[in-house]
């Protein structure tokens, strides 16, 4: 193992589409350190152009987050995940959610 979880990620949130536009303001990465959560993860889908903001998955964790207080869990997977993978497995994430939603407006 590289020191890492693949699936803690998709384990602890979930990707919430908002069509054409960012929603950064509900997102549960808003108020932590933009460098080190942020930039490591994809916020739109590459062939629609279909934006999501993150939420929770954990219950509590979406308020120590909003407080600026990642876990230590969160921490060791964002510091050792490789910015290409953290891409990756982000973008596979919103796939899942948009066909979701898809299956869900029918």
């Amino acid at each position: 193992m590289a020191g890492y979880d693949v699936d803690w990620f998709e384990n602890n949130f979930v990707a919430i589409p908002t069509n054409m536009f960012g929603n950064c303001s509900a997102c549960c990465f808003r108020n932590l350190n933009k460098e080190l959560f942020c930039k490591k993860l994809q916020c739109i889908d590459e062939h629609n152009g279909v934006c999501v903001y993150w939420n929770t998955k954990v219950s509590g964790q979406g308020r120590e987050l909003l407080m600026g207080h990642p876990s230590r869990e969160m921490i060791r997977w964002f510091t050792s995940m490789p910015f290409g993978r953290a891409q990756k497995i982000t973008s596979v994430i919103i796939n899942k959610a948009l066909q979701n939603n898809k299956q869900n407006v029918k």
